[in-house]
């Protein structure tokens, strides 16, 4: 009689523990739900109110973001710096391990190249944005680029000294060879030269003499007379010239024999100096920027001087109201250029300019620091040397794919001369750092 009344007891006892359970379970999950709701409004606050925020930082850094030279419109500091952050594909390549093997110099010249990241192909690592100047910035520049000017040009004293030198050297010249055609050019000639090292190209040429035969005998003649201490036919450089060192003064002259290329690029300069005054002073001002990062040496894998005077000059035919026109344009139509002239062509095309350079007149009032800032941003941030070539001949943009040129290096067409990305971007952290 015992046992079933023990059994009862066990399943009541069960029962009671399960009813306690669920009743636990049902109280536990009111209160889950209790704590749940009140969470969630609150994120869904916290998401209104953390959109809202990027909203207004969104539009707190778009006003505050700098613009380019040419776009702004508010006066703003000059030049704002910033720190400079590497990409991640320069960290992945600073741990990894050099390997020869996967260095491949041939994507540098290719446009279109799937196997290069963007990351790779964008060299946008400006670190200096340019603003909008103030006068007083303005006002300042002026000054400092007087400065400049006045020290590192060639003075009036240099220039006389030059100028009999060469009345000196035409003199032995002729006394030796009555067929000699004596032709200066270069930077004196355009009066664009630099105090140091100031030196003078001479162009020497003998009827029916070819021009290795033309440099040894003038070199013969230079040695008889007291004119120079030193005096060499250099080779390697192209052309081949004469170095000499005059005695008196102590300044080096560059006697070269049939440069016609220098010679023409030389009158078409100077003939452009003539139709505007601020030319001169752009040209002296980017020399002198040129020299002071010593991108401006041939022989050191950088570019010849005369590159960036034709650099000025695209620009200037480029602005908005242009400070220079298009000579080749005008001379020959918009239809046939660029064009590549003979030598017989070149004395009527300077005549016929030289004309027009008393009748143009630019509308164009910028002053010469503006300009000078604004060249800086045109190379910087407006001009793609991946995609256009440099030049002087029309405002219409020359493409390289016309061209059937596959580089993306920068080239300049009137000389035909380019240089490759490494120099492209030491030009631009150069300029970055001025």
């Amino acid at each position: 009689m015992n046992e079933p009344s023990k059994k009862n007891i066990r399943i009541g006892n069960s029962k009671q523990v399960h009813d306690l359970v669920q009743s636990c379970v049902e109280k536990n999950n009111k209160s889950h739900r209790l704590q749940l709701q009140p969470s969630s409004n609150n994120t869904t606050e916290n998401k209104t109110n953390s959109f809202q925020q990027q909203k207004q930082n969104h539009i707190q850094n778009s006003k505050s973001t700098p613009k380019p030279l040419l776009d702004c419109l508010k006066p703003e500091p000059l030049l704002t710096s910033k720190p400079y952050e590497k990409s991640i594909s320069q960290r992945r390549r600073k741990n990894k391990p050099f390997n020869r093997e996967n260095l491949d110099r041939i994507n540098d010249d290719q446009v279109n190249n799937p196997n290069i990241s963007p990351e790779k192909i964008d060299m946008d690592r400006s670190t200096i944005d340019i603003r909008e100047p103030t006068p007083e910035h303005l006002f300042a520049l002026e000054k400092a680029f007087h400065k400049i000017l006045t020290e590192r040009s060639l003075s009036c004293n240099s220039l006389m000294q030059r100028q009999l030198v060469f009345t000196k050297l035409h003199q032995i010249i002729t006394n030796a060879r009555t067929d000699s055609q004596i032709n200066l050019y270069g930077s004196i000639y355009f009066e664009c030269c630099l105090e140091k090292p100031g030196v003078m190209d001479i162009d020497i040429q003998f009827k029916e003499t070819s021009q290795y035969d033309v440099l040894k005998e003038l070199l013969d003649i230079v040695k008889k007379s007291d004119l120079c201490k030193e005096a060499e036919i250099d080779t390697e450089y192209k052309p081949s010239c004469i170095n000499l060192i005059i005695n008196e003064p102590n300044m080096r002259v560059k006697i070269t024999s049939g440069y016609h290329r220098g010679l023409y690029l030389s009158k078409l300069i100077r003939l452009y100096t003539k139709f505007d005054r601020r030319l001169i002073k752009l040209l002296r001002l980017f020399r002198i920027l040129t020299k002071t990062c010593n991108i401006d040496k041939p022989e050191l894998g950088t570019l010849h001087p005369i590159v960036f005077h034709i650099m000025v000059i695209h620009f200037l035919q480029q602005v908005d109201q242009p400070v220079l026109p298009c000579l080749h344009e005008y001379a020959y139509g918009i239809d046939r250029v660029p064009i590549t002239l003979n030598e017989n062509q070149y004395p009527e095309f300077f005549n016929v300019c030289e004309k027009y350079s008393h009748e143009w007149k630019s509308k164009n009032t910028t002053s010469v620091e503006m300009l000078f800032l604004q060249l800086l941003s045109y190379y910087i941030k407006t001009f793609s040397s991946k995609q256009f070539v440099v030049s002087i001949q029309t405002r219409m943009p020359v493409m390289k794919i016309d061209k059937n040129w596959r580089s993306r290096k920068l080239l300049v067409e009137e000389v035909f001369l380019n240089f490759d990305q490494h120099f492209n971007n030491t030009f631009r952290l150069n300029v970055y750092y001025f």
